[in-house]
């Protein structure tokens, strides 16, 4: 796997993981990687100071850290992900927002608010759950059902009409709720907003006809991008789960198992690769197509639903399959491979594969 980051700023991520998980959230010497690297702005442009990488390249780093610790992957993506909504903003807050060197967007994409409309403004009162790196985000994003003249919007089919938008963490209270089985570390707790007053430019949409930067990346539907990003960083995990299963055989070397780990070893790894390759070669050639202005069908979009569910939970089902074989090492919370257990089974509870 080709390495995005310096050797010493992928030890000093190693060396944090544990103290990150027992804060709860990333830690200071891994955020300042992070904000180094500028890896909050993978998908930003450079005219807003982001990386502007290549839909692949951005895929590999997200691996990447998903192979060194799950929550620190997570937290990228998810905040990554974020970031991206600049393509969506009106510019003279995209600004802004942008000038801070350590942005970092995090949000919700439940419709747990209500915004009504008054004048040039919005009243906002809600509450959202799973805000990733809420600690850290210096910009919080939501969904709000609009209420016009006292009664909430629904479209023809009955769902409910709603807008996109962003504020300051001034703006809004916090409260802890994230109590999880994995995923500790990316703090992913909730944010509270009441009575709030927003301007209708801080209020966004997230489709292809409402981006305000004219590139391929603002076309990619948002559903196959979200999809593509998530599932990458289980098979970051996943490699990380072989890599210490292969530590964890090699100290049992010249027993009488020997041969069988050995081969139940490489079974996992040829499934893994195989896995891997079928997701890359779909994501190349769907991102080949956004960038040639080509829109991808119905069909094409259920394609990538199966095969990103796939490398999921297949991924899932062979780490559960094969746990027993690491006895009680692998459920010892002390030992990385319980932590790496932990994290590949919360981000499998993720709504887009369920």
């Amino acid at each position: 796997m080709r390495q995005y980051l310096s050797d010493a700023d992928v030890q000093i991520l190693k060396d944090n993981i544990t103290t990150a998980e027992q804060l709860g959230h990333l830690t200071t010497e891994q955020l300042e990687v992070l904000y180094r690297n500028n890896l909050f702005n993978l998908f930003v442009p450079k005219q807003y100071n982001g990386l502007e990488l290549d839909f692949i390249d951005a895929l590999r780093v997200e691996e990447q850290l998903a192979t060194i610790d799950g929550s620190l992957g997570w937290t990228v993506t998810l905040c990554a992900g974020a970031n991206m909504f600049v393509g969506f903003l009106d510019p003279n807050e995209s600004n802004k927002v942008f000038q801070d060197a350590k942005v970092c967007f995090g949000g919700s994409g439940k419709v747990s608010g209500v915004a009504r409309e008054e004048g040039e403004y919005y009243l906002i009162n809600g509450t959202w759950d799973i805000v990733t790196g809420l600690q850290h985000c210096t910009v919080f994003t939501a969904n709000c059902h609009l209420e016009v003249n006292g009664e909430l919007q629904y479209d023809a089919e009955g769902r409910p009409v709603y807008k996109s938008f962003f504020f300051l963490p001034s703006e809004v209270t916090t409260k802890n709720s994230w109590d999880t089985l994995g995923l500790i570390a990316t703090g992913s707790h909730s944010i509270v907003a009441e009575g709030l007053c927003v301007p209708k430019s801080c209020s966004f949409s997230i489709t292809s006809e409402a981006c305000t930067i004219d590139t391929p990346l603002y076309k990619f539907p948002f559903y196959p991008f979200a999809k593509f990003t998530l599932a990458v960083n289980q098979l970051g995990m996943q490699y990380h789960f072989l890599q210490e299963v292969e530590v964890y055989f090699n100290k049992l070397k010249g027993g009488v198992y020997e041969q069988f780990q050995t081969e139940l070893l490489v079974k996992l790894q040829t499934a893994y690769h195989t896995r891997r390759e079928a997701f890359y070669d779909l994501a190349s050639t769907t991102w080949q197509k956004v960038q040639e202005g080509i829109e991808l069908t119905e069909e094409e979009c259920n394609t990538i639903d199966k095969l990103c569910k796939e490398v999921v939970y297949q991924g899932r089902d062979e780490v559960i399959q094969h746990l027993p074989y690491l006895g009680m090492y692998g459920v010892n919370n002390s030992s990385p491979i319980s932590r790496i257990v932990r994290d590949i089974l919360t981000a499998c509870q993720h709504s887009l594969f369920l």
